[in-house]
């Protein structure tokens, strides 16, 4: 008679006589994230975190190792990549949640598709034709790895026993490559309970999470569920890249649609559609909000009026200026400037 409770012991602990306390190096997950990790806190057997950084920016990130062959981590990150050079992993499958900001997912290096908040994304590493960027430097989200290789005996029976086929998922993803979701209350309630559960009950609540998450991919009809993205051309996207260091640059200026296509020599229908994937947003609305953040900047570390940094953001009314920055931000210029100013 089959005794579950010793099986999901060995399937916890792995391998028969393997010690649970996990080495630094034992981590999957680390080879996504390419030579940028150089400072660890291991918190106990289970759990690593990470920090890193580059010429673009910083991320931390925590994992867990949740079973044999099964991870997950924690992605906070503020720089536009962390790795460019994906390794190779013929056995792996990685499932990626975007809690916030925006991610760009490149295949062929010719194909582009975009995550935003609530999206879920699967792909196989079986080649290293996959690519992660983050083109507003910010990402929050979780990342779960499968590497059926390194999957013990006892976790795939843990596994059959809840009816949880391993091969038939390892088998679908390889074959399928990329698949992006777009959010939906199940991607929802799977994973933002992730981001509320006490820290003395997580290793836990993140294996029964994995557990559930397996057990939907297995219902799920992919092909019917998944929703089309956009997809663009690599030389869409690396025009739409330079409107938007062109506007950064001139931050302080107002352009019009039919300048920037005339300039950048693209249609103004797919600059517009290409920018809002890209970025999230349309570039008067993205403008509108990258200004008020500078204001927010002027305003905590300068003495400038309200009228003058109004006036060099690109309002000539500051009672509109007021509004906006009201409308973004909950409080006036003048009140933010109290609460966090010098």
């Amino acid at each position: 008679m089959i005794n579950i409770y010793q099986i999901v012991e060995k399937a916890l602990v792995g391998k028969t006589g393997e010690s649970s306390n996990i080495l630094l190096k034992q981590f999957k997950s680390i080879d996504l994230y390419g030579d940028v990790v150089f400072d660890v806190e291991q918190r106990n057997d289970i759990c690593s975190s990470f920090h890193f950084e580059n010429e673009s920016g910083t991320g931390n990130i925590t994992m867990y190792h949740a079973f044999p062959g099964i991870e997950l981590v924690y992605n906070d990150i503020h720089m536009e990549y962390c790795n460019k050079m994906q390794r190779i992993a013929s056995d792996v499958v990685e499932i990626n949640y975007c809690r916030e900001g925006r991610c760009e997912c490149s295949f062929d290096n010719q194909h582009y598709c975009y995550m935003s908040a609530g999206d879920m994304s699967i792909y196989s590493l079986q080649d290293n034709t996959h690519q992660s960027e983050f083109p507003t430097s910010h990402y929050q989200g979780i990342t779960v790895t499968l590497d059926f290789s390194a999957v013990t005996e006892e976790m795939r029976k843990v596994l059959t026993l809840l009816s949880v086929n391993l091969d038939r998922i390892k088998d679908f993803f390889q074959m399928q490559s990329f698949y992006v979701f777009r959010a939906n209350r199940t991607i929802e309630f799977i994973f933002s309970e992730l981001y509320t559960v006490p820290e003395k009950i997580k290793p836990g609540y993140i294996r029964v999470k994995i557990l559930e998450l397996l057990l939907v991919l297995m219902e799920l009809d992919l092909l019917e569920q998944r929703e089309e993205h956009a997809h663009f051309q690599a030389a869409q996207i690396e025009i739409i890249k330079k409107v938007h260091e062109y506007l950064i640059k001139h931050w302080n200026q107002h352009h019009s649609i039919e300048f920037l296509a005339e300039h950048f020599e693209i249609s103004p229908t797919v600059m517009k559609k290409c920018f809002k994937e890209v970025y999230g947003d349309s570039i008067y609305s993205y403008m509108k909000t990258y200004r008020l953040q500078i204001a927010e900047q002027l305003l905590k570390e300068t003495t400038q009026t309200i009228t003058e940094i109004a006036n060099r953001i690109g309002y000539v009314n500051p009672n509109k200026f007021t509004s906006a920055f009201c409308a973004k931000y909950g409080v006036t210029p003048t009140e933010y400037r109290k609460e966090y100013g010098q």
